[in-house]
């Protein structure tokens, strides 16, 4: 019986073949028949395309998750664990993944990861090892991860640096349209929930956590702005473009309708020429009426810090929505309780080391 990869081994593999230009990712349209004939792979690293010293390669006692047609199928093992696949799975539930010197192997899409993970973090809200809201928080940041421009680390997701810059594998619309579709899988409920929170084309951890934190609804931690667009080139005028040294401006986050942009400056921000490359691009905004807000995680890393520059985006766009909106939108962020919600929101989302 073929090998195929359900979660986190789906998700591992996933995330490695968006950091490696190497692999190939394939959607299926339909579920494929199971290759009956077809040897499981004796190896588990072979099932995840990886060679033993890469950083998505498991470790000689670790698990790899594998998916079985039915219940007959599973096997005793030690370092094997064993779902059965569903028989009501939408199109577009799995994806076949190759690279050069590999069997390709068929493992779960993108969305179907989401779904599982919802499933994962369900079952832990109900032993009572996690509280809703973080698990809330934690599907959110993946989908939005999925669904962005980086990819976390395959093997330590939390502690690793991430790779930035890459196409995204899915999008909002394509989990949307799955999630419709899709009936009688354990992590509906949760993945729907999640769903509205959820942007496309972040960049970063930390701009997800910024954005997060300006559009969440309070009892998440957020102030409930409207959402903005992530990442997005702006229109500029014939008037503008006169006036700018850029060609393009693609902020973190931009509110159209308030003229608005926020900036998530990490680490790669540090030094001469790239602050001077910051200050050319504030100047731009500047020239093009746009309002712009930078961050560094110093600034956004308390509850305190990250309560002031919300501060400022709000008193910025109450010059649109108005001074009693802006005192509705204040009282969040004074509120004790809101406060610790953001300090949750804060400590589920803050990485280990930032960027």
């Amino acid at each position: 019986m073929e090998t195929r990869l359900t979660y986190p081994s789906s998700l591992r593999l996933i995330r490695a073949a968006r950091r490696d230009s190497s692999f190939t990712v394939e959607r299926l349209g339909k579920t494929p028949v199971w290759r009956r004939d077809e040897p499981a792979c004796d190896n588990a690293n072979k099932a995840l395309l990886a060679r033993p010293d890469e950083t998505h390669a498991l470790r000689p006692d670790s698990k790899l998750f594998v998916l079985v047609p039915h219940e007959g199928y599973r096997s005793r093992s030690m370092l094997r664990c064993f779902r059965i696949c569903e028989g009501n799975l939408p199109p577009e539930s799995f994806v076949r993944v190759s690279r050069p010197g590999f069997e390709p192997i068929v493992t779960e899409s993108p969305e179907l990861c989401i779904v599982r993970a919802a499933s994962d973090l369900a079952l832990r809200v109900r032993q009572g090892y996690l509280d809703k809201n973080v698990a809330l928080i934690r599907l959110i940041e993946l989908i939005d991860e999925l669904c962005g421009r980086y990819a976390r680390h395959p093997s330590n997701p939390r502690s690793e640096q991430p790779k930035y810059d890459l196409e995204p594998i899915t999008s909002i619309e394509l989990l949307s349209r799955y999630l419709r579709e899709a009936q009688h899988v354990h992590g509906l409920v949760l993945a729907r929930q999640a769903l509205p929170y959820a942007l496309d084309n972040l960049g970063s951890p930390m701009e997800v956590l910024v954005e997060m934190a300006c559009c969440l609804p309070p009892h998440l931690g957020g102030v409930n702005l409207p959402k903005p667009v992530s990442n997005q080139p702006l229109d500029f005028s014939d008037h503008e473009r006169s006036l700018v040294s850029h060609s393009t401006l693609r902020p973190d986050h931009y509110w159209e309708k308030y003229r608005i942009a926020g900036e998530y400056n990490g680490g790669s921000h540090d030094g001469g020429d790239a602050n001077a490359e910051d200050d050319r691009r504030v100047s731009d905004y500047q020239a093009c009426g746009i309002k712009v807000f930078p961050a560094r995680f110093e600034n956004v890393c308390t509850g305190k810090g990250l309560a002031a520059y919300l501060r400022k985006i709000v008193d910025a766009m109450a010059q649109v929505e108005g001074r009693a909106w802006e005192q509705r939108i204040f009282k969040i962020l004074d509120s004790s309780s809101y406060q610790q919600a953001r300090q949750v929101l804060l400590d589920t989302m803050l990485p280990p080391n930032p960027s």
